[in-house]
């Protein structure tokens, strides 16, 4: 057999047929250097390591997950009982904007609907505009409905207006918004608005309200769920699909 060798970077010349060739320190320097150009650089072991251990708090210093889920679900739950939500929806918006009200997410100013009842359109979004306090949606994004309306061939007076926090929130957690009763207040404003159609606009709220994207109903009414405003505002494909979701969805003129 023809021994075939090879030189190997950073030490002598090694045979392939594992014929010795060099002193041992020189061929593990070899083979140092050929991991090396590998990219390990590191010692690695096949069983796992608590190299954390010592930094881990003990078990009775740390919250206990549990806890943590039920303080913060302690936090959002309003003190209401569904069957006592207003049964009008003039007595729904003094509910809403009233402070002893306890609203989820409610940690500053509550801004109200607006527009006529039975509208031929609800425009429902998850929550007020940063910004918005006497008005909702009185910025770029509520600029975007408003232009989404008058293509449509509606002016933004026919719409009716309506959020499902009373205030802007970072990253709401809408599974547990649900849990305490956030979808039950939702739907029953819809309700009491009595549109003919709902245009949903937010992917977490309208999975809170059982929505996927496309058509749906809500509160035996019509409903589309879509992206959110934010999301529409800086996609542009978005906003043209959109466009011909609605076009499939509202009614001929």
């Amino acid at each position: 057999m023809i021994a075939t060798r090879a030189r190997v970077k950073g030490g002598p010349v090694l045979g392939f047929d594992n014929s010795p060739a060099g002193s041992f320190a020189d061929q593990l320097a070899a083979i140092n250097a050929w991991w090396a150009d590998a990219g390990v650089d590191h010692l690695f072991d096949d069983e796992p390591q608590a190299l954390l251990r010592e930094q881990v708090a003990a078990p009775d210093a740390m919250p206990k997950a549990a806890d943590t889920s039920a303080q913060a679900e302690a936090e959002l739950v309003p003190s209401f009982d569904p069957s006592t939500l207003p049964t009008s929806l003039e007595a729904f918006a003094t509910w809403w904007k009233d402070p002893a009200t306890e609203l989820p997410l409610a940690h500053g100013t509550r801004v109200a609907a607006r527009g006529p009842a039975e509208a031929p359109i609800m425009v429902l979004v998850p929550m007020p505009e940063a910004g918005d306090s006497e008005r909702l949606l009185a910025s770029a994004q509520g600029r975007l409905i408003a232009n989404i309306l008058r293509a449509m061939g509606l002016a933004e007076e026919q719409a009716y207006f309506a959020s499902a926090l009373p205030c802007p929130t970072t990253m709401p957690d809408w599974p547990g918004l649900a849990r305490v009763g956030l979808s039950a207040i939702t739907e029953r404003h819809v309700a009491l608005a009595a549109p003919q159609r709902v245009l949903v606009l937010g992917d977490g709220m309208g999975q809170m309200l059982g929505l996927a994207q496309g058509q749906g109903q809500l509160a035996d009414i019509p409903a589309l769920a879509a992206r959110a405003p934010e999301h529409l505002l800086a996609h542009p494909r978005q906003r043209a699909r959109l466009w011909r979701a609605l076009l499939d969805w509202m009614p001929s003129q």
